[in-house]
């Protein structure tokens, strides 16, 4: 076919056929050739594109498509050893320049570099009267923990359970992620029998309790929100609070236990009060930063960010008549 071709065009240029006449005389030829050529490339991609559509939507032709793989793949190890490319996380080799990502922190553990920000500090800052925009600037981006002398929030035990019953009777039947308590048998547990023990025991001096609690689940931190009021330092443009505690000793003594909690943390003293121990971060702990220790009492707040301090409570004098009470908010944060 080309020879002939040739061989036609030659004889053209020898009559002298201007390239008008060229175009007209070769267009239905240069129509066939197309045409041939794009009927060539259907037959050649209509099959793939059945066979990726069958892929997509036919769960038994795919997986026998892969299983099909596998075994030519099986059948060329002796000509190609293609394990180490499956087994590698990356296909592109990484020149030696590039640094390995750095593992990530241990809940004990913070940057080495947030040491500086707690070497100076001899003690934990009291404030009050502040507002958020000052907490963050002049403590939390610092590192620095502060305790608010005023934030104002005090209830005893039985106005709280009578104000859960009232405002909030599903947060009762909701699961909480994390408890510890002295008041039933953890296959028994339930928030409605809790309160109510602590209602009948309220008053008795030979009935000695410990309730301690997080809601991390999405209704029951909502519903939590209708009970559990915001110190007036917690602006509304904050991030509403992912997680929150409970924490309540009655006449108990209770060793210092450490809470993980995670972000910027707000912790409200509501009744009777709490030791309560900052501890530094590894590597901070080693003799750089010290830990804060203070007592913790009803209508107090304190706030820190997690980056640097991890949180423990006890309680070593309790009171023979009040219930020690607090609640713990852990907010997602980024300064």
């Amino acid at each position: 076919m080309e020879e002939e071709l040739k061989v036609f065009f030659e004889d053209c240029r020898r009559q002298d056929f201007s390239a008008m006449e060229m175009l007209a005389i070769c267009k239905p030829l240069i129509w066939r050739i197309r045409l041939a050529r794009i009927t060539k490339w259907c037959f050649i991609l209509l099959p793939l594109v059945v066979v990726y559509l069958l892929w997509l939507y036919s769960d038994t032709f795919a997986w026998s498509l892969s299983a099909v793989g596998r075994l030519l793949l099986v059948q060329i190890l002796p000509l190609w050893d293609w394990t180490p490319y499956y087994n590698a996380q990356c296909l592109i080799s990484r020149g030696e320049s590039v640094q390995e990502l750095p593992s990530p922190l241990d809940k004990h553990e913070t940057l080495w570099q947030n040491c500086a920000l707690c070497e100076a500090l001899e003690g934990i800052t009291t404030a009050s009267n502040v507002s958020y925009s000052t907490v963050e600037s002049e403590y939390l981006e610092r590192g620095l923990p502060v305790l608010v002398t005023d934030a104002g929030l005090k209830v005893d035990v039985l106005n709280l359970v009578e104000l859960i019953e009232d405002k909030s009777p599903q947060w009762m039947s909701s699961e909480p992620c994390d408890v510890s308590s002295n008041l039933l048998l953890k296959k028994f547990f339930n928030l409605e029998a809790a309160l109510g023990k602590i209602r009948s025991w309220q008053g008795q001096t030979s009935n000695t309790w410990h309730l301690q609690l997080r809601n991390c689940l999405k209704k029951a931190v909502k519903s939590s929100r209708l009970f559990l009021e915001r110190p007036y330092y917690y602006p509304y443009h904050l991030a509403p609070y992912y997680s929150s505690w409970l924490l309540a000793v009655h006449q108990q003594k209770r060793k210092q236990v450490e809470i993980y909690v995670r972000g910027l943390v707000f912790v409200q003293q509501l009744s009777g009060h709490f030791e309560v121990v900052l501890q530094p971060k590894k590597p901070c702990d080693k003799g750089v930063c010290p830990s804060l220790r203070m007592r913790l009492n009803a209508g107090e707040g304190l706030i820190f960010s997690t980056d640097i301090w991890s949180m423990s409570y006890g309680l070593e004098k309790p009171h023979n008549k009040q219930t020690s009470l607090a609640s713990i908010f852990e907010v997602e944060w980024q300064s």
